[in-house]
């Protein structure tokens, strides 16, 4: 076995360990944990044949959407007037917001999201599959389905997403919230999920069950006229 082999096969044992003890005591295990399971991703990618330069795009993303904030302020330091924008700043370490900000999360939870992001993602339709399956069934408190490949679902549509055309397009993915945080729900495992960005914006500022009895109401209504609008047979 080569030794990069042979390293990974370690560190996922380490990674198992960790998630047979559930919930991280504090951020340092945390911390080990998503440096495990990113070495993992990059590890699984690279010999699956995925350019080395999507799989660090894919990465960042995570990063970005886990453990950093989206912009949190309401105007540009740099243009007056304009909103805040990717050159100004636009991302912040969570655990460093104000408690009362929407954005934020400790880090002991805001790094479990991004942990639950990789793993989101290596059970994508197609994704490769980790080394030996070590980790498949441990993760149970943080996800909750196997870690494996076909096994994810975009939570909006329930319907596979395509580890492939991610890695290719890393917008067709989007880090979104069950309950949005506009309307009270937090920055955490529960309800953090990657999702397709036309779920994103199909769901906009609703609950998914808001979501679900608005598709319902438009899904009836077209039936309706369209009932009204057949002609009449007769015999």
């Amino acid at each position: 076995m080569p030794d990069r082999d042979h390293a990974i096969i370690e560190q996922l044992h380490t990674l198992k360990q960790h998630a047979l003890a559930g919930w991280p005591a504090d951020a340092s295990v945390a911390g080990s944990m998503i440096t495990l399971v990113g070495n993992v991703f990059r590890h699984v990618t690279r010999a699956a044949g995925f350019s080395p330069r999507d799989t660090t795009r894919v990465t960042t993303k995570f990063r970005d959407a886990g453990r950093r904030s989206a912009p949190w302020r309401q105007a540009s330091k740099r243009v007056p007037g304009r909103p805040q924008d990717g050159e100004d700043g636009n991302r912040i370490s969570r655990w460093l917001l104000p408690k009362t900000h929407k954005f934020y999360a400790d880090k002991t939870t805001a790094t479990l999201v991004e942990v639950k992001y990789y793993l989101q993602a290596l059970s994508m339709s197609g994704a490769p599959p980790v080394p030996e399956a070590v980790v498949r069934d441990c993760f149970g408190w943080l996800v909750e389905h196997p870690v494996e490949p076909d096994f994810y679902l975009d939570p909006i549509q329930l319907i596979p997403i395509n580890f492939r055309d991610f890695l290719a397009d890393r917008r067709l993915v989007t880090s979104g919230h069950l309950v949005p945080l506009d309307r009270g729900g937090r920055h955490e495992p529960k309800n953090a999920f990657l999702m397709l960005a036309r779920s994103n914006q199909l769901q906009g500022n609703l609950t998914v069950e808001e979501l679900v009895a608005l598709m319902e109401q438009i899904v009836l209504r077209h039936q309706k006229r369209r009932a009204a609008s057949s002609p009449i047979t007769t015999g």
